[in-house]
């Protein structure tokens, strides 16, 4: 969601520049990386997380983990600047073996119970002859070591499907499980040739929702020959600024044809392809009016962080991320760790669920 449709772009980027220089902190580094067109979140579908370890020698024991969550950024003209949050379920680890998963997810080994999630949060990106290292830290039952993930041959394809912009990136990562207290009591743990090894190997594909793709999305007919709020009020507010937006959103919220609409979603994506398209200002204020009349509404709450870094009012954007966080595991993106991270410079993968 580049800001190059805002006149006030320049002046956005250089008060980034000043607040991250003035931050306690911050990391210099970073401020030219908030760029919401870099960063792309997991398309399921077509994305698969496997892991294997050792049984005397030879890696016997293969499984699949079926629960992640991604986000990324990644330029290719700017490699040194990628990072990546992942989140992986624990209770969503499995071997095809009943007995041993059960152990698996037992308080031996990642006691899912206590810490459904495993989290990574890189901290540095090395170019590499075929990709990027993420050094980064793992963090498993409260404990954090530093680890390094690997990932060969990213590729960036804009506008592939449906007018969305894709990431596709395979690569690895390797742990030790004695590191993380995993199968101490427990009497796999005490099979000494149990091996220590955990290697996962991942392919991810990522998504990023273009203006082109919201538009064709939003502005035309509904399914039931209207036309679509949200382009509608899209369209008066680019042109005519957000009362007028608004006027516009309270007279179709009047209009009988449209009483079976849904408005909280509307407001919501609203904002979104404002946001998207440039108009941070405008968009904060939708969803800001959206979480007045609705103020549990999670998708207004986890994209008006966003807004705010484009409408450039940083500070606002860090305390509103900072208490998304408190938001359940459930519905809370894995932005979070990254964005609290450049805008504050530190960000520790503590208590994290």
């Amino acid at each position: 969601m580049k800001i190059e449709n805002n006149k006030k772009s320049a002046a956005l980027l250089a008060v980034l520049l000043l607040i991250l220089l003035s931050a306690p902190g911050s990391l210099l580094a970073q401020s030219s990386e908030i760029d919401m067109g870099d960063r792309f979140q997991i398309f399921k579908d077509a994305s698969y997380v496997t892991f294997e370890t050792s049984f005397a020698g030879f890696p016997l024991i293969r499984g699949s983990i079926s629960a992640y969550q991604a986000n990324i950024f990644y330029d290719p003209d700017h490699v040194d600047r990628s990072s990546a949050t992942i989140r992986f379920g624990s209770e969503s680890i499995s071997t095809a073996h009943p007995r041993r998963d059960e152990e698996l997810h037992g308080s031996a080994f990642f006691d899912t119970a206590k810490f459904p999630g495993i989290w990574f949060q890189s901290t540095k990106a090395t170019p590499t002859s075929d990709g990027l290292d993420l050094t980064g830290y793992l963090n498993i039952k409260d404990i954090t070591k530093e680890v390094t993930l690997h990932i060969s041959k990213p590729n960036v394809m804009r506008k592939a499907m449906g007018g969305r912009d894709m990431l596709m990136a395979k690569g690895k990562l390797s742990f030790k499980r004695s590191d993380f207290g995993m199968g101490n009591g427990s009497s796999y743990g005490s099979i000494q040739m149990l091996g220590d090894d955990i290697n996962i190997e991942f392919s991810l594909v990522g998504m990023n929702y273009t203006i082109d793709y919201l538009q064709a999305m939003y502005i035309g007919k509904t399914a039931a020959g209207l036309d679509n709020p949200v382009g509608v009020i899209y369209n008066e507010t680019k042109t005519n600024g957000f009362d007028s937006g608004q006027k516009k959103l309270m007279s179709l919220a009047g209009n009988p044809d449209y009483k079976q609409t849904n408005w909280s979603s509307v407001v919501a994506n609203i904002g979104w392809i404002l946001m998207v398209d440039g108009y941070g200002k405008e968009a904060v204020k939708f969803f800001e009016f959206g979480l007045k009349q609705n103020p549990a509404h999670t998708t207004s709450l986890l994209r008006l962080g966003d807004a705010y870094v484009i409408a450039g009012d940083f500070d606002k954007a860090l305390k509103h991320y900072q208490k998304e966080y408190s938001l359940p595991a459930r519905v809370r993106f894995t932005h979070l760790p990254e964005m609290i991270r450049l805008l504050s410079g530190k960000f520790a993968l503590t208590n994290m669920k």
